[in-house]
C-alpha cells in the first residue's frame, strides 16, 4: 500500500505517494507541484493531487506524510511564509487516513540526507568527519530551516530534531553588511538570518542595499528576478545574492558551533541551489570556517550543497510512523 507524502512549503506544495523501495530508496511516484497560493486550503490541494493521480477519499493511500514549513506543536499548524493553517484532525476526517504524520519539512529534509547517494550533494569542502556527532541540515527556501540529524546507537536509527535558528539575529561581517543590516533594522526592527538568506526576504536586502547607495528603488523585484538579474551581471543583484550566501554560509557555521555537529553540515532548499556559484567560493567558505579558536576544527567539517529536488519527499516516507 502506498503512502501519501508531502512537502509543504511557503510558497510551493509538492506531493507523491511513496510505496516499496527502488534499491535503497522509497519508491516515489504521480510527484506533483503547485503553488500554494493556488488554493484556498492544503486540503483543496490534495484533492486535485488525488483527483489527478487517480485517486479518491474512498480508495486512496490509507497512510500520509505531511512536511510542513513550520513549527510543529499539538494537531495544529500554522505554515510559517503562507496562508494555510493544518489541522491535523481535520485531514484524518476528510481523507479517511489510518495514519497521517506531521513533520517539520527540515526534518524531512535531513532524515533523506543518510539514504541519499554521493551525486546528490555538491562538496563544498571535504573535511575529516567526526564519527558519533551530529550532522546539521540547513538552508533556504521561502524561509530558512534547520534540523540536527543523530544516529541513536542504541536503537539503531537516525534521530532527528527540529529546529528555528533562522530567526536567530543576524551577525554582518564586513561594513557593507553593516550599513545593510542598519538600513533593514530600521524599517523592521529585528533582522534575523532568514530575513537575509531567504526567497521571501531577499528583496529587502535589494532594497537596503539601494538605500546605502542612496538610490530609490522603482522596480519590484523578486528573488527569481535578482537572482536572474546577477546571472546577467548586474552589481546590486550580484551583491544581493553574495551578502544572501555568505550569510548562509557563516548561518551553518555558527550551527555546527551551537550543536557539535563535526560529522557534517549540509546546506538545502531551493534559494541555496540558486546561490551555488556564490557558495562555492574561497570567501564564501571563509565565513563557515572562520570561527576563532574553532576555525581549525570548522576547516574538518564536511559541508555538501544537497541538489536532489526529492529529499523531503524522501526524508517524509522514511519517517512513515506506524501508529
Amino acid at each position: 500500500m502506498s503512502t501519501l507524502v508531502g512537502d509543504i512549503g511557503g510558497t510551493n506544495v509538492r506531493l507523491a505517494l511513496a510505496s516499496g523501495k527502488r534499491g535503497d530508496l522509497p519508491q516515489l511516484s504521480d510527484i506533483w507541484h503547485a503553488p500554494t497560493a493556488d488554493f484556498p486550503e492544503f486540503s483543496d490541494a490534495v484533492d486535485a493531487f488525488l483527483s489527478q493521480s487517480g485517486s479518491t477519499s474512498n480508495r486512496g493511500p490509507s497512510a500520509a506524510v505531511f512536511a510542513l514549513a513550520g513549527p510543529i506543536s499539538g494537531d495544529t499548524v500554522t505554515i510559517t511564509n503562507n496562508h494555510w493553517v493544518i489541522k491535523r484532525q481535520s485531514l484524518l476526517s476528510h481523507f479517511g487516513f489510518e495514519r497521517l504524520h506531521l513533520m517539520n519539512d527540515f526534518a524531512a529534509m535531513a532524515r533523506s540526507v543518510p539514504e541519499l547517494q554521493g551525486d546528490a550533494f555538491l562538496k563544498l569542502q571535504e573535511g575529516r568527519p567526526e564519527t558519533g556527532h551530529p550532522i546539521i541540515v540547513a538552508g533556504a527556501g521561502t524561509g530558512l530551516g534547520q534540523s540536527m540529524l543523530h544516529f541513536n546507537s542504541n536503537a539503531a536509527s537516525w534521530d532527528v530534531f527540529a529546529g528555528e535558528g533562522g530567526h536567530q539575529s543576524y551577525a554582518p561581517q564586513t561594513p557593507l553588511e553593516t550599513e545593510v543590516a542598519l538600513a533593514m533594522k530600521k524599517r523592521y526592527g529585528h533582522v534575523s538570518f532568514e530575513m537575509i538568506c531567504s526567497g521571501q526576504h531577499l528583496p529587502k536586502v535589494y532594497d537596503a542595499l539601494c538605500q546605502v547607495e542612496g538610490v530609490q528603488n522603482l522596480d519590484v523585484v523578486t528573488a527569481k528576478t535578482i537572482t536572474n538579474e546577477a546571472k546577467g551581471g548586474q552589481t546590486r543583484a550580484i551583491q544581493c545574492c553574495t551578502i544572501a550566501a555568505h550569510a548562509l554560509m557563516g548561518f551553518i557555521g555558527d550551527a555546527v558551533l551551537a550543536s557539535g555537529a563535526w560529522s557534517g553540515a549540509v546546506l538545502a532548499g531551493g534559494v541555496s541551489q540558486h546561490l551555488k556559484e556564490y557558495l562555492a567560493t574561497p570567501e564564501a567558505l571563509s565565513y563557515f570556517c572562520n570561527k576563532g579558536a574553532m576555525t581549525h576544527r570548522m576547516a574538518n567539517v564536511p559541508l555538501s550543497l544537497l541538489i536532489d529536488n526529492r529529499a523531503p519527499l524522501i526524508g517524509a516516507a522514511f519517517s512513515d510512523h506506524r501508529e
